[in-house]
């Protein structure tokens, strides 16, 4: 059951997973049924946050990988410390799209920083505050480049590169390997992943 400090529930995935599509039906759910949530997101989350996302996802940002690591860092802290926190407090659900996750892949595996050592300094940072449940999206490479020829690409991880993509589930592959992700089949319909997850946050309230 969801207790008095609330629940923290996050999204990760690879690109064009269909992770935002399913977190605006769950709002949906959420409103329908009365159950108190916030949605949000990162990086962002915060007018801070949302300002160091712009930078740390823009095409012309000169940046490398710690410093990118280090800004999203800074951001997670403003978010959590501002939203998550106040939010678990009044006993909502915090649902974010992406979080700590995705830098231990993207920054951590893909860009080769390390994921131990993009670990660490999460830990050392951040205090190792991780969610309590993530749904994670699981889309085979062919399927995500369809799907982002489909639509206009973001941001400069929204690309049509197999080896990138590739690395992206690999790097998911190797950080869910303990019961805090909850693996969803992102080839199914909208209609049946939806009914999966509500099946599960059931399970929690």
């Amino acid at each position: 059951m969801i207790n008095k400090k609330g629940l923290f529930v996050t999204f990760e995935g690879p690109e064009a997973s269909g992770k935002s599509s399913q977190i605006t039906l769950l709002k949906n759910y959420f409103l329908k049924n009365k159950i108190p949530f916030i949605i949000t997101r990162e990086p962002g989350g915060t007018i801070l946050s949302e300002k160091l996302r712009k930078l740390i996802l823009s095409n012309k940002s000169q940046i490398n990988n710690l410093e990118e690591i280090l800004l999203l860092m800074a951001a997670r802290s403003n978010h959590i410390n501002n939203i998550i926190l106040p939010n678990l407090k009044k006993g909502k659900f915090v649902i974010s799209d992406r979080f700590a996750d995705s830098t231990f892949v993207y920054q951590g595996y893909v860009n080769k920083f390390g994921i131990e050592q993009t670990k660490n300094l999460h830990k050392k940072l951040l205090n190792n505050f991780l969610p309590h449940k993530t749904f994670l999206f699981e889309l085979s490479t062919e399927l995500i480049i369809s799907r982002l020829k489909d639509r206009k690409l973001k941001n400069k991880y929204d690309k049509l590169d197999k080896k990138f993509h590739d690395a992206v589930n690999k790097g998911y592959k190797l950080i869910s390997k303990n019961n805090r992700f909850i693996k969803i089949d992102a080839s199914k319909s909208i209609n049946q992943i939806h009914y999966n997850i509500i099946n599960y946050i059931n399970s929690l309230i």
